[in-house]
Formats: C-alpha cells, structure tokens, sequence
C-alpha cells in the first residue's frame, strides 16, 4: 500500500496498481469458490458424485475429475508451476515462501498441509502427484484469505502472485464448467 497525505492534514492509503489487480484477482478466485461450492451441493442433491466426510477439496473423486476431463487441466496446472520453479529462481523463492505460509497455517487442515507438502515435492521432482492437490492449494488460499485476513501479496513478489493466482482461477473455472455440464447431461439422459 501507498500512504497519500493532502494539503487539508488527510490521509489515505491507496493500493498501488499491483496491490488493487492482485487484490481483483483474489476476490475473483474466491467468487469461483463459492460457486464451486455451491456447484457441490446441488451436485450431491442429483448425483453420487460428491464424496461424504472429505475436505471440500476433494468432494469429487479423482476417477470422476478423470471422466469429465477436469483432472488433466489439474495436472496441467501442477505442471505450470512445476516448469515456473524450475526455470524461475524468484518463482522458486516466492513459491517456497508461499509453501511454507500453508504449512505453518495453525487454522488449515492436515489434509491442507499435507497436500501443499507434496506438491513442494512435485515441483522439485521428488514426487508425483495426481494434480487434485492445486485444489487443496486454492482451497487453503480461500481459507487463508476469509479467515486469516491474508493479504493480496502472501509473501510473494506481485508478478508471482498474480500468475499463480490466474492459474488457480483459470482451473477451477474449467473444474466447475467440466462438473456442471457433465451432471446437466447426466440429468438430460437420467430424464429421458
């Protein structure tokens, strides 16, 4: 932030153009969660697809993610941020950082954190991960923002930020419409 301080003794804090696109980006991704969200509870009123007693994360199984070609974009995703590690050392370092920040949050899950450890593996070749992982990773972010007051800028150079941020809305865009079109055709064919 910026401080501003007029003639009159008033003063005002503005974002820097960074801060206010970062800050659209965020408020955007968590507008897609919930409707990811709510997405889930209609699917679990019309289809079995929804997983009962898991983190929200992963409320659809990776074998469905698979059928409606949702889990492909997920890993395209892991790979994104893999390639950016490895050819980036400011990525890496802000990634890193990043990493560290979900694994250290007291208020997220084992399951959260546990998902973050892997794809730190991932990104340094140390594992393989299926992809479903970055849900967990946008998730913490969701709950990291609404509940933590995170900031738009977590730690991470603004650049960084705002490309991990476009992947993240980007796949869960593509995650909610390959969800909801394949339960709308499964409810056409189910009516017949």
């Amino acid at each position: 932030m910026d401080i501003q301080i007029n003639f009159k003794g008033m003063i005002s804090l503005t974002k820097t153009k960074d801060v206010r696109d970062t800050y659209v980006l965020i408020i955007q991704l968590m507008e897609l969660w919930n409707s990811y969200e709510a997405l889930s509870h209609y699917v679990a009123e019309a289809t079995s697809h929804v997983a009962k007693g898991v983190s929200k994360s992963k409320i659809y199984t990776q074998k469905y993610l698979k059928t409606v070609g949702s889990l492909p974009v997920l890993e395209g995703t892991a790979k994104k941020i893999q390639t950016s590690y490895k050819n980036s050392r400011t990525f890496r370092e802000d990634f890193d950082s990043y990493i560290s920040r979900v694994e250290n949050d007291e208020k997220l899950s084992k399951s959260l954190k546990e998902d973050a450890h892997n794809i730190r593996e991932y990104v340094k070749e140390e594992k393989t991960i299926s992809g479903i992982e970055v849900l967990s990773l946008i998730y913490a972010e969701r709950n990291m923002y609404y509940h933590n007051g995170e900031t738009a800028k977590m730690g991470m150079r603004y650049s960084n930020r705002k490309k991990l941020i476009s992947w993240y809305k980007e796949v869960l865009l593509d995650n909610i419409l390959k969800v909801a079109n394949s339960v709308i055709v499964e409810r056409i064919e189910y009516n017949r």
